[in-house]
């Protein structure tokens, strides 16, 4: 769990960078990379403001939603808990999906001011597993850092309709749904999903109020 904690740490701080840098050659629009470079260049624009009070938790939801938009959460997360999540109850199964995003929600706002010393170099659209799907590979490195070792970080999409969301982001060669797969999977198995349920509450909870404390 503290490993997803920490990969979701870079994927914010990469869904934040400033001076978002392309390769020469163009992306058509709609494209795969197009679709991470727009989201990125809209969470830049209010990175840019330095708000304060309810303006900067206005902000931050703003951010959120962008991230919601950018984001497959629930494909990300029937993935991160395949097979088990189709054994569950659809309340339970909505239940855990809307924990996870908002332990993802919570996870953002926490990393929201480590996010905005790197930047990003992007390559070229790759096709990915699915012939419905998409790689889009990122560099990113610390802009006040020297020393700190370049972290790649590997956008997987799929189409949803007509357009484009990331369904996983491996960091490292570290896959996030990977990640959750393997700590969710490994609790259900031990201790039912209800434990589940209840270990994600005390997170999200627990990040509230460090939120708050720390706004």
């Amino acid at each position: 769990m503290k490993h997803a904690r920490r990969l979701l740490g870079v994927l914010f701080a990469v869904a934040a960078l400033l001076g978002v840098r392309g390769e020469a050659l163009a992306q058509a629009p709609g494209g795969p990379r197009h679709f991470v470079e727009t989201h990125h260049a809209a969470v830049n624009r209010l990175l840019r403001t330095h708000p304060d009070g309810p303006a900067r938790a206005q902000r931050d939801e703003q951010v959120a939603r962008i991230l919601n938009s950018m984001l497959d959460i629930d494909e990300l997360g029937r993935r991160a808990l395949d097979p088990m999540l189709g054994q569950q109850s659809a309340e339970h199964q909505q239940q855990f999906l809307t924990l996870l995003r908002r332990l993802i929600e919570s996870n953002y706002r926490q990393n929201l001011d480590a996010t905005l010393d790197w930047g990003i170099t992007y390559a070229n659209d790759e096709p990915g597993d699915g012939g419905s799907d998409a790689v889009v590979r990122t560099v990113a490195r610390s802009r006040t850092d020297a020393r700190a070792a370049p972290v790649t970080v590997d956008y997987r999409l799929h189409r949803a309709g007509t357009a484009w969301i990331v369904y996983d982001i491996v960091t490292n060669n570290v896959s996030l749904v990977q990640t959750y797969h393997d700590a969710y999977t490994r609790i259900v198995r031990e201790h039912g999903f209800d434990d589940l349920l209840a270990r994600m509450r005390r997170r999200v909870d627990s990040l509230g109020r460090d939120a708050g404390a720390n706004p």
